[in-house]
């Protein structure tokens, strides 16, 4: 399936723009050829690498080669974190990174990544090529020198998976939830009525099993390649965040490209990312198809509750502006 985006051509031409505005932001070099190394934790094949080969290509084309992006997948330049420092520093490279991480130097950021802040992916794509998104990569850009190329690589919703059928909020009363540590992820599972147990990912599946925990949360590729569906029988839709990525650069780095080339390389990540979100996207559909065929019960359920829990975790989490600024941004399409 192909997701058509609200009024697309035209925030296509929009979030193009905006690459083009977001470049001019500090003083660029004169003409010279760089070299970008692109990395990240996810293995060859994955939707994301393949995104960053489509950058590789749009950004040789549309520099004359004067740009080359060389792609570093299976975390062959290090860790997420490894990657952000040595950007920081002033390394060309490029870290793929989620909004939690950025939200460590700019607090708004949290808002990207909390609890039923958008709907869907349209809703997502709409607020990371807007203006208002623009604005606050500036912000991020003054408190911590990373440079924000694109923020529109969607890596779809996660869902809830449980041992039980969960058909309302009070059925996860007790229910002992893996999530990342950081505080986004944490307020996620309180609004799905879970208890919070931070527990490494690699340990997630021998913990449903052993019963050290009752349920986690992930996207549907994720419950696949990790086989969740031996250790774990119902999937349920909640949608509780839609994983909307990004890359980033320093700016020592950055300063050092002219502004044509800036536009092309924002241009490319832009194209890439919408291309990398179809692919991810395409992959959930199969990877939800293959769960519900090989012993996991997929459900739909009212996130009314959820939702309204959710809103209750915003002002511990310090976006309540920023969740307005959201909902403002997307409502406004």
């Amino acid at each position: 399936m192909t997701v058509q985006l609200r009024g697309r051509s035209a925030r296509t031409l929009s979030g193009l723009a905006l690459a083009a505005g977001l470049a001019a932001f500090g003083t660029a070099a004169a003409a010279q050829d760089a070299t970008l190394r692109v990395g990240t934790v996810l293995p060859d094949g994955n939707p994301v690498v393949e995104g960053f080969n489509k950058f590789a290509e749009l950004v040789d084309e549309s520099t004359d080669g004067g740009v080359e992006i060389k792609v570093y997948p299976n975390s062959q330049l290090g860790g997420t974190q490894d990657v952000m420092d040595q950007a920081l520093a002033g390394a060309n490279v490029a870290a793929f990174t989620d909004a939690g991480r950025l939200a460590e130097y700019t607090p708004i950021f949290a808002a990207i990544g909390a609890p039923f802040v958008f709907e869907s992916y349209e809703e997502a794509d709409t607020f990371v090529t807007s203006e208002a998104f623009a604005g606050w990569a500036e912000q991020l850009r003054e408190d911590s020198g990373y440079v924000i190329l694109s923020f529109n690589w969607y890596q779809g919703p996660r869902y809830l998976v449980t041992k039980k059928p969960i058909e309302s909020r009070a059925d996860m009363d007790g229910v002992r939830i893996r999530t990342p540590g950081a505080p986004a992820w944490i307020a996620a599972a309180r609004s799905l009525g879970g208890t919070p147990t931070p527990l490494d990912w690699a340990e997630v599946y021998s913990a449903l099993q052993l019963g050290s925990i009752d349920a986690a949360e992930a996207g549907p590729a994720a419950v696949e390649s990790m086989k969740f569906n031996e250790v774990a029988s119902h999937y349920t839709k909640t949608g509780h965040i839609q994983l909307i990525t990004g890359l980033v650069v320093g700016e020592d780095w950055w300063e050092t490209l002219t502004e044509e080339q800036q536009t092309a390389v924002r241009e490319s990540a832009v194209e890439a990312g919408r291309h990398m979100s179809q692919l991810n996207i395409e992959a959930d559909e199969k990877a939800l198809e293959w769960l519900a065929n090989n012993g996991m019960t997929v459900s739909e359920i009212d996130i009314a509750e959820f939702v309204e829990a959710a809103k209750g975790e915003y002002e511990g989490l310090g976006i309540s502006e920023a969740y307005k600024t959201v909902r403002e941004t997307v409502e406004a399409e």
